[in-house]
């Protein structure tokens, strides 16, 4: 499709953009790594990406190649995926403040991956089961951060 060319275009000049503006600062070396460095890491990253997503682009050939695609469902944007990011994203921020990480990381990835159209309850459970387990394990275990895990009036574990 040629919106694909243009969008990994796009993520291709930000990438550029990002990585000339990080060599502003000092990028360092592996072992004394300065504050460029993580910008400019990030923009060769994205800047791969966008390639992928150009080359990606081209339109597949031979017969039935677009029998996947629906043409009503990709006339309209998917405004209840992005609804349900931006819902998830503020239950994410209110209850992690007022009920503990648990219940914001939780209530967030199941709240965002509701809003795809081909979720199930059951699997966005256990989707969002499996990601709170795996953010407690790493950031509250692994990197040490001081977040609660559980917070009701006064009382925090």
């Amino acid at each position: 499709m040629k919106r694909d060319y243009y969008a990994g275009a796009l993520i291709s000049f930000i990438g550029v953009f990002m990585g000339l503006n990080s060599l502003n600062y000092n990028i360092g070396n592996l072992r004394n790594i300065g504050p460029g460095m993580l910008p400019m890491a990030l923009s060769i990253i994205l800047c791969g990406l966008g390639v992928l997503i150009a080359l990606n682009a081209a339109e597949p050939t031979g017969e039935g190649a677009h029998d996947h695609l629906d043409p009503e469902a990709s006339k309209y944007p998917n405004i209840k995926g992005g609804i349900a990011i931006v819902l998830g994203m503020l239950a994410f921020v209110v209850l992690t403040q007022t009920v503990g990480m648990v219940a914001g990381t939780f209530f967030c990835v199941f709240i965002a991956a509701i809003g795809d159209k081909d979720a199930t309850w059951i699997g966005s459970l256990v989707l969002a089961s499996v990601i709170t387990v795996v953010g407690v394990v790493v950031f509250i275990y692994g990197l040490k951060m001081n977040l609660p895990l559980f917070q009701l009036q006064g009382f925090s574990l």
